[in-house]
């Protein structure tokens, strides 16, 4: 060969080498591209069993898998234990029931997740006869399937901690129909992705975890509320299954001034949970007041009562004392008729305050007062009588006639703005809590709930465009609720029928949105699903 077809062939021999390097280079980048756009999918799915599924689907399009599988890795009593969580094949179709098994070394998944090194075998049938692990040929041998070449990683997180098995198997080749072996710079790259997994699913893991803590939390504020207001036990959790039947509804909407309005998965739990803790700033109300259900206590009603008594008894002593003294003067003795005025008179007077303490004792209820019950009312004030110390007495103090003249329901102008208050306390407890960011919305959901579209909700008078609309939805669901509840001690239970005609009433009224109120009752939002 002459010189210059020596320097010829070693020219093209650099070429080609160049050529595979560059081949080489682009496969390298178009991996590591790959990984990092699992690694984005991944680390995106919020959903435990969609990422599982998506970890395997793509480590088989990663590494061209026929098949595969993916363990979890369990601790409990009988010690750790792999979790046979998902299996894919391309090639048949299979029944797939999760099973646990050991995670020993009898088992190619089992071997990895002891030793934490992978395994690359050729052949699943040709294992060698020194090694402690065997290939499990039943699904083999009931699907008619063979397994050819197998890659089994441990799944390990940024610590190193195992989380579970991931094996894939029958890698295909170039050429449809063709299987070839896995290539040992694959492995690495697999290594990689399957971190990337574990990271991703014990993110997720820890993420529902905290939803759960959260969640706990919430049915313990529940219980914590409810123990001090038992007259309103079960009203957060109605409200909750009420605003998230609506909230559903409102989602699927086509048409209507809600149509644009969609709630993704995360949105719809925390509007759900912000139901649930609507009410939490009641446990900074006195608890008096809470459960306040007449407008006097039985203990103010009787000390009202023992004043009427009393005061018959100094009228009736005072009517003797005046017989006597006039017997007395006149020198003569008590006749049948001197007595018999007295019985009468003394059954005037008993009837008379007993009708009045009868106007008391209604006007007590928490009910719409009369007009003319507050001239009787305000008579009692300047009413006296002196007990037996001679203290001039009225029937009726200054605060008795303050509580008793309350024009509707039992509490005063002070203890309804204690009442409302809870709003503000609630907004300012749930916002001192560091919430997950798909549940940063709950104290603003929560705050808006006694608010109207007219302004003349509290506590900031907010009208339509600045009250949040999953707000709106549960402001629906609690007043029908709260009308509804039959556990209520200061009113009874408004049937639904009347309860539905108040809703549309407050809609025409400009306070609710006539569209969620129309959509509740046509749906019938308070028939439990199923």
């Amino acid at each position: 060969m002459s010189a210059t077809g020596g320097v010829e062939a070693e020219v093209a021999r650099l070429r080609e080498e160049a050529a595979q390097l560059k081949a080489r280079l682009a496969e390298t980048e178009d991996r590591i591209a790959a990984l990092n756009r699992i690694g984005i999918a991944l680390s995106a799915e919020p959903d435990v069993e969609k990422l599982l599924e998506k970890i395997l689907t793509e480590s088989r399009r990663f590494t061209r898998s026929e098949a595969g599988s993916l363990y979890l890795l369990e601790e409990g009593p009988e010690g750790r234990r792999l979790r046979f969580k998902l299996a894919q094949n391309d090639a048949v179709r299979f029944a797939f029931t999760e099973r646990t098994m050991p995670a020993d070394e009898a088992s190619l998944a089992g071997f990895v997740a002891v030793r934490g090194e992978p395994i690359l075998l050729e052949d699943a049938y040709a294992i060698p006869k020194e090694a402690p692990y065997r290939h499990n040929t039943n699904f083999d041998v009931s699907s008619g399937w063979r397994t050819r070449a197998v890659l089994v990683v441990p799944m390990k997180d940024h610590r190193g901690e195992l989380v579970g098995v991931l094996q894939l198997m029958n890698r295909r080749g170039p050429e449809p129909g063709t299987f070839e072996g896995y290539p040992e710079d694959l492995v690495p790259l697999v290594l990689s992705l399957a971190t990337q997994a574990a990271v991703s699913l014990k993110a997720n893991r820890l993420t529902a975890s905290i939803r759960r803590l959260f969640e706990d939390f919430a049915q313990a504020a529940i219980v914590a509320v409810e123990q001090r207001d038992p007259t309103t036990a079960g009203h957060s959790n109605r409200v909750a299954e009420l605003t998230d039947t609506l909230a559903r509804i409102v989602d699927r909407a086509a048409e209507g001034p809600y149509a644009d309005v969609r709630f993704t998965r995360e949105e719809l739990r925390e509007l759900k949970t912000a139901a649930l803790l609507h009410d939490f700033g009641k446990i900074s109300v006195p608890e008096r007041v809470l459960v306040k259900a007449k407008k006097l206590d039985e203990e103010a009603l009787l000390r009202i009562r023992d004043r009427f008594d009393f005061s018959l008894e100094a009228a009736d002593a005072a009517e003797y004392r005046g017989l006597l003294t006039r017997l007395l003067e006149a020198g003569v003795p008590p006749t049948a008729d001197d007595i018999r005025l007295l019985d009468v008179a003394r059954w005037e007077r008993a009837q008379e305050l007993e009708a009045l303490f009868e106007e008391v004792r209604r006007a007590n209820e928490p009910t719409v007062l009369p007009r003319e019950s507050g001239g009787t009312l305000r008579g009692l004030l300047t009413r006296a009588w002196r007990d037996r110390r001679g203290a001039t007495k009225t029937l009726l103090l200054d605060d008795e006639f303050r509580l008793l003249s309350i024009p509707k329901g039992s509490l005063s102008a002070e203890e309804r703005t204690q009442i409302e208050s809870h709003v503000s306390q609630t907004y300012r407890f749930l916002s001192s809590i560091p919430w997950t960011p798909d549940l940063a919305r709950i104290p603003e959901i929560a705050h808006a709930h006694h608010e109207k579209l007219n302004g003349a909700g509290y506590p900031r008078r907010l009208t339509k465009e600045a009250i949040p609309v999953p707000s709106r939805i549960l402001t629906v669901c609690d007043i029908y609720d709260a009308l509804t509840a039959s556990d209520r001690p200061y009113k009874k239970a408004v049937p639904r029928e009347g309860a539905l005609k108040i809703l549309e009433a407050e809609a025409r009224d400009g306070l609710l949105e006539p569209w969620l109120v129309e959509v509740f009752i046509s749906e019938k939002v308070w028939v439990p699903a199923g």
